[in-house]
Parts: C-alpha cells; structure tokens; sequence
C-alpha cells in the first residue's frame, strides 16, 4: 500500500493534468477518498485498451516465430543445394572443363538468389518500421531503372515489354516505387509465357488516384491463390505461393504506407494483371 503522503504527491503530480482536482481538495477526507477512486481505480476503457494491446503482443509474437521459421526455411533450401554443389566438384575428380564450369555458375547462380532473399528481407524491414519522404515521382524514370535492372532477365527471356508512350507523374517515395515495379516484372518475367509478353500501363482513378499495372500472358493464377498473394507476413503470418517469395507481401506494405492499394486480376489460362495505386501529382 502506497502512504498517505506518496498519494499526496501523486495526486499533487496528476492535478496539473487536464480534469484533474487541484489540490486544494486533498483537505477535505471525502473529496480526497472520491479523488483516490478516480485515480487509483482504471476506467473500464483502458482496461480494454490494454487487453487489446496484450493480445495484438501475443498475436505479434507468434507471427513473429512463424516468419523466423518461414525465412530459415527460404534460407536453408539453396543452402543445401550449394553445399551438395560444391561436394559434386570435390569428389568428382573426373569433371570436365565444361562441367566443372556449370557447377560454378550453379553456385553463383544460388548466392545470388541467397542474397537476394536477405534483401528483401532487409527491404521488409525497413519498409514496415520507416516512414519515407514523399514527393512528385517521375515514372517514366523509374520503369526506366527498373528495366535496366532487369535487362538480363529480359533478354535471356527473350520477352517482348510493352510501355506507352507518355507516364503520368505520381506522388510518393521513388526508391520504393522502383522495388513495386521490379517485383512485378520479374514476377510477369518468371511466369509468364514461353516468350513472356509484357505490357506495363497506367490509367486515371477516382479521387484523384492513378492505377499502374503489369499485364502478362502467363497461366494465370487459381482464385483461392489470388486471395492471398498480397497478405503480409506482419498481419496473419501467410506464407506467399512459391515462386512470389517475399516481394508480393513487400509492394503491399510500400503501397499501403503511400496511401495507395495493391490487387490482381487473373483467370486461368488468360494471365494476370496486378495494379498498384498511387495519389496523382498535381
């Protein structure tokens, strides 16, 4: 129990406070006890408050496992293959020159693909904790970057990408709008058709807003998949389809966190077109 003169001065700290009694009122007994109910007794609501704050912790920390479990498992897959790479070339004494240069590029090829999963990574992170600076983003620069980044991917493809003429200008933060469009055009990229087609587009939205989109001819993507594709990891802890990886749940968190929305629209067998939205410069 805390003394009389430790709640007298806890009272004497709170009165400063907005709708709290001055201290005048400790004198009288009854003023005093009704005051010590108020502050001493926590209103249902916070109470409430705090129960939703321990459940969204609890809830936090097991996605936080099941992600940890998710991206040792992303982790472990090419590690293991690069392993038995390497016990190929040391135990193999035979290989020829050929060979031996296949199992190089195949272990290049996955230390590649290992660092680009701790990029994303990194990239989730940084996305889901930090606020960026926005500003009016020049798209035809940005798809221009992003199709350099990706030139080696689009001419071992051989994919034919389509782009109009003239890209409106959108608001937000460019460095994170670049990581929505490279995501979406490997994606159109990897699974797509045999050559991938691509087209890349924008259009006028209501309330101010653009939508720019990724129009492939690939298989399509089955409904009960498509429902999920975006789900962030933060939120229910859904693992992505293979082959998305962590770039889907990514674009979802950078478009959100610029006040626009993400989706797909796909049927089997006629491709898939994903979107994303941003608010139009003036």
């Amino acid at each position: 129990m805390k003394s009389y003169k430790q709640r007298i001065s806890l009272l004497e700290f709170l009165y400063r406070k907005p709708g709290i009694t001055p201290p005048e009122v400790v004198e009288d007994p009854q003023a005093l006890e009704r005051l010590k109910r108020v502050v001493f007794a926590e209103p249902p609501r916070s109470k409430a408050q705090l129960r939703e704050r321990v459940t969204a912790l609890e809830v936090r920390n097991r996605e936080l496992k099941e992600y940890a479990h998710m991206v040792a498992h992303d982790l472990k897959v090419p590690l293991t293959i690069l392993i038995m790479t390497a016990d190929l070339i040391r135990d193999v004494s035979d290989l020829t020159r050929e060979e031996s240069g296949e199992c190089l590029q195949q272990i290049k090829s996955i230390a590649y693909e290992m660092n680009s999963i701790i990029d994303n990574l990194l990239l989730f992170a940084e996305v889901s904790k930090a606020e960026a600076p926005r500003g009016t983003v020049h798209m035809s620069r940005v798809v221009a970057n992003v199709q350099a980044r990706l030139s080696y991917m689009i001419r071992e493809q051989q994919a034919q990408i389509i782009l109009p003429q003239v890209w409106p200008d959108a608001i937000g933060y460019g460095p994170w709008i670049e990581e929505v469009w490279a995501n979406y055009l490997s994606n159109a990229l990897k699974h797509g058709g045999r050559p991938p087609r691509v087209e890349l587009g924008a259009s006028a939205s209501p309330n101010d807003m653009l939508c720019f989109w990724t129009r492939d001819n690939g298989p399509g993507i089955p409904p009960e998949a498509r429902t999920r594709l975006f789900t962030p990891f933060s939120q229910i802890g859904y693992r992505p389809s293979p082959g998305h990886g962590l770039g889907l749940p990514i674009v979802y968190n950078i478009v959100e966190k610029l006040g626009g929305q993400v989706g797909v629209e796909s049927e089997v067998g006629q491709g898939s077109l994903f979107f994303f939205t941003l608010p139009a410069a003036a």
